[in-house]
């Protein structure tokens, strides 16, 4: 072991602030047994500021494409600042999940251990953490700490903190790194910082961790932006040719109302009329964001007299970053995004929902996010596109991303093609094993698992052929000459010799006319209900409903650079989205019959609907991370840590493949029940476009009876926006319109504000306690670590069996409020989220 040597002292620190830098390239080992000096081959990789000795997440890294790639590992994290200390003997404390060392004035004044990186999950389940001061934030499961008593003079000194992090393929987090000082005495401690005055309580340090990650967030959209400055101008370069492509074909003056209502004249029916302010407000917000509009939004539009507000509107919610959300579940489902927090190389895809969603939120043209799923570059396990590679079969692995890329991008569907000539269609499986070679980068053999024998004799409607023998090779080559010719222009490639990228220009080229009419057809149902092309991802027989509009669509979504925004700008300014819904059976399937004379009546998807529920009541998550190896000492191809859920589209499959209780995710779980009622697949092995919408008996017991609906919703705990409203000094009436406006978004009529104030009304006066604290101001127990290393314990399967009875319980109620009252402004609340309204959008 080599002695510790000093780290050098930084010659521009800033006065204000915490700098950070990481050296990469370090011996991967998990130990100090080494130098930056010895180590020739370290190099800088970040350097940033931070406020306080407090590090919650690292920045991300980005290639020059502007997608996410994985940080070099092991790596060094050091943080140097210069923070004047009271005068006295006050206390420093270290907290850290690894090896890492505080260094004051180049002094070593504190250290934790490096974890263990083996476990066989018979491990002692840790005692609770003994708070070492009032108010201090409980050490949290995987964590060390370490405590110290300094002599003080008052004056400035230098603190520097080193911490090993990603050894030996560990997921590369930071824990709760962090180094905190108190005066002394049993005072309560604050982060150490230059300037700020931060308290380590859970409080404190949850505000601090959202403003970090917030920040962080911000930076990240930068940061990608600046280093993917090159690639930005090589898409430009293509949009412009694209444009001159489209151009030919432009329709000028075309309207969607224009190409509706040439179709309506036709036949004797009426259009439906245009929906009120507030159900259109309500369905234009669902849509787009993915969840209900506030209260304030509701009345200051309804109040609105201007003719363009709806415009207006449409270009607020378009520039709302959770325009990213709706779309990010739907592609989870059509790309078959399956990461499993367990053993997560078996069946499934790395997590490239966090890809997914930077590239909504940056607004990405479409043939560029198509462009970056099939070269599959970046991150594998941390969220970038190469997760999309990750494969679910084992026989011939990228065939079922070939069959992925060809439904969801061109509506074909070569499912059947992987053992045998489809029956269906006209693909043979040459077709799929072309594409197949091409996405491989290399000849592709058909392996016997990947047929059916010859003389089989299988009929399914007619005979299915084998025309390729187990053992043949398949070339890398372009199939589908009918749709599109095998021509590239030479400035497009940027590898020419490269078959994955010529496949991906081959899909987005202007050229290929299928890549954008799928796009448009796509957004089209999303919002309307019903394609103009039916089914969406099945175009074989397909017939166009409205030829001419979906011409329209397609080469408006060219013309405009790919923007999906653009498409979805004219979709929802049309007249033909905002008239009142109707069911599904107004609009017939058959293409001839299909008018769009009113959208179809569609239910909220499982994330629009537990997302609102919690939006309506103004509540958070609060599930468990999306983690079964809390203390990071398993590597990342044996578990994935997904995160914290504050999005629906965030949860995961929480099976465990041996059924383990003390794996259990009580609070997740009671979230995930509800979503897969309504049609969320917790596993998503195969593509899918359209869910199962079918009403079933669970869905009305889930809402009604479920521990989501009924003990967390429902229930005006502390943390409850309704138990706010209900607290506030206002008449019985005010308060119902409030809560209708808060769940319904709308006013009650004057039979509902009648009805709900006589209920409401009795005991209204004296609604209210003074009790000495309320429940979110109550100090949390502290949290005992059950993870992987220790969950074969019994004791870690009785916590288990305890947190699960305390998440059936439901919220705490508020002690603000009466009980009886209270009860009665819980039942008004259940009574509307169990309403149909609440449940379909209008």
């Amino acid at each position: 072991m080599l002695p510790p040597v000093p780290p050098p002292v930084p010659k521009d620190l800033p006065a204000d602030a915490v700098r950070v830098e990481t050296f990469g390239n370090l011996p991967d080992q998990p130990s100090w047994d080494f130098t930056l000096s010895q180590t020739n081959a370290a190099q800088a990789l970040d350097l940033y500021t931070e406020p306080a000795f407090a590090f919650v997440v690292f920045p991300t890294r980005y290639s020059e494409r502007g997608i996410k790639v994985d940080r070099p590992a092991p790596f060094l994290f050091r943080a140097s600042a210069r923070v004047k200390l009271p005068k006295g003997e006050p206390q420093l404390l270290l907290r850290s999940r690894t090896g890492t060392r505080l260094w004051m004035d180049g002094r070593l004044i504190l250290s934790t251990r490096f974890p263990s990186l083996n476990s066989d999950g018979h491990e002692e389940v840790p005692p609770a953490p003994v708070a070492l001061a009032p108010g201090l934030r409980y050490l949290q499961p995987g964590q060390f700490e370490a405590l110290t008593n300094i002599i003080s003079d008052g004056a400035e000194h230098l603190f520097t903190v080193e911490a090993v992090i990603g050894v030996k393929d560990r997921r590369p987090e930071a824990g709760d790194l962090c180094v905190a000082i108190s005066d002394g005495g049993g005072k309560s401690f604050r982060l150490l910082s230059p300037r700020q005055n931060i308290a380590l309580t859970e409080e404190g340090w949850a505000a601090y961790e959202t403003e970090r990650r917030e920040f962080h967030h911000r930076e990240d959209v930068r940061r990608r932006h600046t280093v993917a400055a090159a690639e930005e101008k090589y898409w430009q370069q293509r949009h412009a040719a694209a444009r001159a492509q489209v151009s030919t074909r432009a329709k000028t003056g075309s309207s969607i109302d224009g190409f509706i209502d040439a179709k309506l004249a036709t036949t004797n029916l009426t259009p439906a009329p245009l929906t009120d302010d507030s159900a259109f407000l309500r369905r234009v917000t669902l849509d787009v964001i993915g969840t209900l509009p506030s209260p304030v939004d509701v009345q200051s539009f309804v109040a609105d007299r201007s003719p363009d507000k709806r415009a207006r509107a449409i270009d607020r919610l378009l520039r709302h970053p959770g325009w990213a959300e709706p779309w990010v579940s739907y592609w989870q489902d059509v790309l078959a995004e399956n990461p499993g927090i367990v053993k997560p190389m078996l069946n499934n895809t790395g997590p490239f929902r966090w890809w997914l969603r930077e590239s909504f939120e940056d607004n990405k043209p479409m043939d560029r996010f198509a462009t970056e799923l099939i070269l599959m570059e970046g991150s594998t396990y941390y969220g970038g596109p190469a997760g999309f590679g990750v494969a679910t079969e084992n026989d011939v692995p990228l065939a079922q991303k070939a069959q992925i890329v060809a439904q969801s991008f061109m509506g074909m569907q070569l499912q059947c093609a992987r053992c045998h000539d489809a029956p269906f269609h006209h693909f043979k499986q040459q077709d799929l094993f072309s594409v197949t070679a091409m996405l491989k980068r290399e000849p592709q053999k058909v392996p016997l698992s990947s047929s059916i024998p010859t003389n089989a004799n299988i009929i399914i409607g007619r005979v299915v052929n084998v025309t390729l023998k187990p053992g043949s090779t398949v070339e890398p080559a372009w199939p589908f000459a009918d749709v599109m010719p095998d021509e590239v222009p030479a400035e497009v490639l940027r590898n020419a010799k490269d078959s994955r990228e010529r496949l991906a220009a081959l899909v987005t080229s202007p050229r290929n006319q299928r890549f954008a009419r799928v796009l448009a057809n796509r957004v089209w149902k999303q919002y309307l209900g019903w394609g103009i092309v039916e089914p969406v991802d099945d175009w074989e027989t397909a017939t166009p409903s409205h030829p001419e509009l979906l011409d329209f669509l397609a080469d408006e979504l060219v013309a405009h650079d790919y923007d999906l925004k653009h498409l979805a700008k004219l979709i929802l300014n049309s007249k033909t989205y905002q008239r009142v819904a109707r069911p599904d059976g107004s609009i017939d399937a058959r293409p001839e019959q299909r008018f769009f004379a009113a959208p179809a009546r569609r239910r909220m998807t499982a994330e629009q609907l537990v997302d609102s529920l919690f939006t309506a009541v103004g509540k958070r998550f609060d599930a468990e991370e999306m983690n079964m190896d809390v203390d990071g000492r398993r590597p990342v191809k044996e578990f994935n840590n997904l995160g914290t859920p504050v999005h629906s589209w965030e949860f995961t499959s929480l099976s465990n493949e041996r059924d383990r209780p003390a794996l259990a995710m009580p609070k997740a779980q009671s979230i995930t029940d509800t979503l897969s009622t309504f049609g969320w697949r917790e596993s998503r092995q195969n593509p899918q476009t359209v869910r199962d919408h079918s009403p079933n008996v669970l869905q009305p017991a889930a809402l009604a009876n479920s521990v989501l609906a009924n003990g967390r919703v429902s229930r005006l705990s502390d943390d409850s926006a309704i138990t706010a409203l209900a607290l506030m000094e206002q008449p019985v009436q005010e308060l119902v319109n409030a809560v209708f406006l808060q769940v319904l978004s709308r006013p009650p009529t004057p039979n509902e504000t009648k009805t709900f104030s006589e209920v409401l009304s009795a005991g209204y006066d004296r609604r209210k306690l003074e009790p000495a604290h309320s429940q979110s101001a109550k100090p949390r127990a502290a949290n005992r670590a059950v993870s992987w290393s220790n969950h074969l314990n019994p004791e870690a399967t009785k916590l288990k069996q305890e947190q699960e009875r305390t998440t059936r319980a439901g919220d705490p109620p508020t002690d603000r409020l009466r009980a009886d009252w209270r009860e009665r402004m819980e039942d008004m609340v259940w009574s509307l989220v169990n309403s149909p309204e609440f449940v379909f959008v209008p």
